[in-house]
């Protein structure tokens, strides 16, 4: 569930333009979206640590659909809701205490499942990069498609 230890790097990169006083725009490709970047942000626009914990979301839910079709494993839906509590204090501002509940629906055996849930917190860039200073809590439960 691990990159081949042979592989390349691959260079990632966004390019981030403040708008206004308010927002920022990030691009990634063919991809923008409008951030928050100060206190007074619309009400639309997440923050760049919203966007943050969301990249850990969607990269666990990638993690899902890549490891479970490649162990030929219907996945009906996956949903993952990703938490983290932002501190301030003693060398500045960061997040912390990430919490992440995941839900899969599948009529595959929960125990075939198992192995790809509990190997979400090392199988994806984003988690693997915040596991290195940050614990993850996941609680992962499979149930059954309606």
């Amino acid at each position: 569930m691990t990159a081949p230890a042979h592989a390349q790097p691959q260079v990632l990169s966004v390019v981030c333009r403040q708008v206004d006083d308010c927002t920022a725009t990030v691009q990634a490709r063919s991809w923008a979206h409008t951030w928050a970047i100060t206190g007074t942000q619309p009400v639309d626009a997440p923050k760049p640590t919203e966007a943050l914990i969301g990249a850990l979301a969607a990269c666990m839910i990638s993690g899902i659909q890549r490891e479970s079709a490649a162990a030929g494993l219907r996945v009906d839906d996956a949903e993952v809701t990703a938490q983290a509590t932002r501190f301030a204090g003693p060398g500045g501002p960061r997040l912390g205490d990430f919490r992440v509940e995941v839900t899969v629906t599948s009529p595959e055996p929960e125990a075939a499942l198992r192995p790809i849930l509990d190997a979400l917190g090392s199988n994806g860039t984003v988690t693997n990069t915040l596991q290195l200073g940050q614990t993850i809590a996941i609680e992962a439960r499979v149930v059954r498609p309606a």
